[in-house]
């Protein structure tokens, strides 16, 4: 089996994000703000893993997770230096990390869903691949670098004044965020609704939460798994990319998309890197061909009749007709 990691980076318009994964995911339904902003001001890459046994990729396996590099490590690559926060809009109440920062209880609504439903917004350090899966698995996915937690936190807000403080909710740590921020994050995820496709972000959060970071990390959906879209206000460096993760163990083999990977073809991404690849520099290309289909077994007239008596032969009463 083959393992790759696709990926595309190009500008980012809010105002026309583009589609995500098929029945998956969507945007958020949104308004145009009326926030300026430059044509090409806002960057990002999306990046999505695969394990396959040849081109056609019939028996492909999509999502970061099936991919040679972890979530981690192109993070650690793509986002910068800094603290990594991860950062959750509606998890369990029973799933908060124990070292969980800006810790708000509140409720949702939904139509078909439940009257009313407890969540909890939360956000945590992360500063390995274990507690980075454990946020994912509490329900976290926003990814932030900051360069440090600010010095006047988000106040954290009883949803009614009628409802009494959780008894856990006063042990839990300062926000890492201030108002603005916190507000900024609201933005992006606070509409969210469930569903297929679910709607996870709103577009015109992206470029409101950049105003207080360098770049953010967004879990997308993809056939098999999450994928990785990183957002930031100046280009990525794909090249840079390739070179930090040639230096790694495994060198992944890394292949472009003309469109982001959730909504492509694998079969037609590795059919197009195969004619540009150098075999001299690069050796052989690491994906074998599929096997070509077998040839149709032509016939005779007699083969076919005598095939055909045998799987339907005459009945009883035509056979003894003919033996007489």
């Amino acid at each position: 089996m083959v393992s790759a990691l696709g990926y595309i980076a190009e500008s980012f318009d809010p105002a026309a994000p583009g589609r995500l994964c098929r029945g998956r995911e969507r945007w958020i339904e949104y308004e145009t703000m009326e926030e300026d902003l430059e044509e090409g001001s806002i960057h990002r890459i999306i990046l999505s893993g695969a394990t396959f046994s040849d081109d056609r990729a019939r028996d492909a396996k999509r999502g970061i997770g099936f991919g040679p590099v972890t979530h981690f490590d192109l993070m650690q690559n793509l986002m910068g230096e800094g603290l990594l926060v991860a950062y959750c809009e509606e998890g369990h109440p029973h799933e908060i990390p124990d070292n969980a920062a800006g810790v708000e209880h509140h409720t949702v609504a939904r139509p078909g869903g439940g009257l009313r439903e407890w969540r909890v917004r939360w956000h945590v350090q992360v500063q390995h691949e274990e507690q980075l899966q454990q946020a994912l698995g509490a329900g976290a996915d926003v990814f932030v670098t900051i360069d440090a937690p600010t010095d006047k936190p988000a106040q954290v807000v009883p949803e009614s004044p009628l409802i009494p403080r959780l008894a856990d909710e006063s042990s839990s740590l300062p926000s890492y965020f201030n108002e603005s921020f916190a507000s900024a994050l609201f933005l992006l995820t606070g509409f969210r609704s469930e569903g297929r496709p679910n709607r996870y972000f709103q577009p015109w959060g992206v470029p409101a939460v950049l105003e207080h970071v360098h770049s953010v990390a967004l879990i997308h959906r993809d056939k098999h798994g999450p994928a990785l879209g990183v957002y930031g206000r100046t280009p990525f460096d794909v090249d840079s990319l390739a070179a930090a993760l040639a230096d790694s163990a495994d060198k992944p083999l890394l292949v472009p998309f003309a469109i982001p990977p959730m909504l492509a073809r694998w079969d037609r991404a590795i059919s197009e890197l195969r004619q540009i690849w150098d075999d001299s520099s690069l050796g052989p290309f690491p994906v074998p061909a599929a096997e070509p289909p077998l040839a149709p077994v032509e016939l005779d007239t007699a083969t076919v009749a005598s095939v055909d008596a045998e799987e339907n032969p005459a009945p009883e009463s035509e056979a003894s007709g003919a033996e007489e």
